[in-house]
């Protein structure tokens, strides 16, 4: 197995901005509820975690804000996923560019969020608040092990793997946790949620391959229209005046001349 170590980009754009909200809503609401337990903190709180009863009810900005809250009692939990976003999102913004890199994280957080609000409809399912990144961050890790495959993790920086095994264990990460009924701060669902997302939206998946069917389609129409037009045109002399064909001398009413 030929090991490539590849250096993460520097987070720019879109990546470093997540990070930041991540890191500034942490101290926030760490320092507030911890220190200050000024009221308006635990209402915003409360206002912007997970809760599927809520999103079921129409209130969907909780699927996006949710994903950017992590525990206020741990630091641990954001610095865990922001870890994951450096390593694995940033060389994705850098292939991606920062529009696609946005709807990829919005995409992600839906998905995840709404799989989870879903599940928790079933009370074997239903968590009273979930949120935090890492659903983003499996999204993301998702993404990059399929457009790297043949690289190398060194997994714990030390354990060299292929990107889809990590991919597998992280899997089965989630699936314990949810065995032995101790889920992430996310919920049961959403981890997996963004795990599907991750494939959903990564470029060798189906969707993607057809949405880029759609678009050569798309563009395979244009390009006919503008050809069938192009043979409907009449071609124009360069150069020189326009000629004209004038009719003479065979006019029956009036005189013939002979010459």
């Amino acid at each position: 197995m030929q090991e490539h170590v590849v250096r993460p980009p520097r987070p720019r754009g879109v990546v470093l901005a997540l990070m930041v909200a991540i890191g500034c809503l942490w101290v926030m609401f760490a320092a507030s509820l911890n220190w200050v337990r000024a009221p308006f903190a635990a209402t915003l709180w409360e206002a912007l975690v997970g809760r599927g009863d809520a999103v079921v009810h129409g209130q969907l900005w909780r699927l996006v804000t949710a994903p950017l809250l992590h525990s206020p009692a741990s630091p641990s939990h954001a610095i865990f996923a922001v870890m994951l976003l450096y390593f694995f999102a940033a060389p994705l913004e850098v292939a991606w560019g920062a529009r696609r890199t946005t709807l990829f994280f919005l995409g992600a957080a839906v998905v995840g969020n709404g799989l989870e609000s879903l599940a928790g409809l079933a009370p074997a399912f239903a968590t009273s608040s979930w949120y935090g990144s890492m659903v983003l961050a499996n999204a993301a890790t998702v993404a990059w092990a399929f457009a790297n495959r043949e690289q190398v993790v060194r997994l714990f920086l030390v354990v060299p793997v292929r990107p889809l095994v990590m991919v597998g264990l992280l899997g089965l990460w989630h699936l314990a946790l949810v065995i032995a009924r101790a889920p992430s701060a996310e919920g049961m669902v959403a981890p997996f949620g963004g795990m599907l997302a991750g494939w959903l939206f990564c470029d060798s998946s189906p969707l993607r391959r057809f949405w880029l069917k759609k678009q050569l389609g798309r563009y395979q129409r244009e390009l006919d229209n503008l050809r069938a037009k192009d043979r409907g045109r009449t071609p124009k002399r360069r150069g020189g005046p326009e000629l004209r064909v004038l009719r003479g001398g065979d006019d029956d009413s009036g005189p013939r001349k002979l010459n």
